[in-house]
């Protein structure tokens, strides 16, 4: 049964950010731009890893092990949601045709000063006005910015 609120939810696909490097888009070199895709961090996969999460963390307490740290879970959440990229070598500017998996994503963000490419997306996945279906005709506050902008 569908929720007479659903038009009010998230629509259950990923966002797509685009990867900037000093203020510039990050492109190949045949002008693709690189992207990472994400889902919104409280869709049910998002969801799902949190649950999970919470009965990894409750496990290692009863072990007498130490938690990860909340560095360690959003690198880990991220990755959980990523569901697709183009990624590109900024030096080269070659496309990098390694595959999306959950383990690439977890080695990528767990580099070190790597969070340049995933920390825009990440951010994204965590602003749930992202994933709102929105209509093609008009122009309302939300989707200009300001009442002003919209209303020009």
């Amino acid at each position: 049964m569908t929720s007479k609120f659903a038009a009010l939810s998230g629509t259950g696909k990923p966002y797509r950010s685009f990867a900037t490097l000093g203020g510039e888009p990050l492109v190949d070199k045949d002008g693709k731009r690189a992207y990472i895709d994400m889902l919104s961090e409280d869709s049910p996969t998002g969801r799902r890893f949190d649950k999970d999460w919470r009965e990894r963390v409750l496990d290692l307490a009863a072990d007498g092990k130490p938690a990860p740290t909340d560095y360690e879970r959003n690198i880990a959440k991220a990755a959980a949601l990523t569901t697709g990229w183009y990624l590109v070598n900024p030096e080269t500017l070659e496309h990098m045709d390694e595959p999306c998996t959950l383990e690439n994503a977890q080695e990528l963000y767990a580099l070190a000063d790597s969070r340049w490419l995933w920390g825009p997306a990440w951010v994204a996945a965590n602003n749930s006005a992202n994933f709102i279906k929105r209509s093609a005709k008009g122009s309302t506050a939300t989707q200009s910015g300001t009442p002003s902008e919209a209303s020009s």
